[in-house]
């Protein structure tokens, strides 16, 4: 699943930074910027994942090649609550005339899909989608907000006086 959020006169706000500061600098500011603006969706994604209520067993057989060839692994293993949850995280990406950053799921809970988008014996039951379309408006607010609060504070130190508007 792919989600692109496309924030109108971004361009003018890079033109006026990249002024001021050097192309990595100014990278790393939009990039600090978007983690902070993505922060409350974060937050609601993780708390709104499912959890086992207690621990539980995991039944592993080996691979079916191996229990083919009389080598089966038959074991179990006591696996703790809150792998999902844990398994969510943010990163910064890097795009090719861009800079962006993403919620993920490491690879600990590969199951997370099944439970996004449901399966032919299973209900979807999503935790992504409905905190994105919630929370969408919230993180370009907040990226505009904290992004006007970088410029400003660069342009102070520059001492150059420009004409911002909100």
């Amino acid at each position: 699943m792919t989600v692109t959020v496309k924030i109108e006169g971004i361009d003018d706000l890079h033109k006026q930074l990249s002024n001021l500061v050097n192309l990595a600098k100014e990278k790393q500011i939009t990039q600090n910027v978007a983690m902070f603006a993505i922060k409350e969706m974060y937050d609601e994604i993780r708390d709104n994942a499912p959890m086992a209520e207690e621990s539980y067993f995991r039944y592993y057989r080996g691979s079916q090649r191996a229990r083919r060839n009389g080598k089966a692994q038959n074991s179990r293993r006591l696996v703790q609550p809150g792998t999902l949850r844990k398994s969510i995280a943010r990163k910064r990406v890097k795009l090719e005339k861009s800079v962006g950053v993403g919620i993920y799921v490491k690879l600990a809970a590969f199951y997370w899909r099944f439970m996004e988008y449901g399966t032919p014996n299973m209900v979807a039951k999503p935790i992504f989608r409905p905190s994105f379309d919630t929370k969408k408006e919230i993180a370009v607010s907040r990226f505009r907000v904290r992004y006007k609060k970088y410029i400003d504070k660069i342009v102070k130190k520059q001492g150059v006086s420009v004409n911002a508007g909100d």
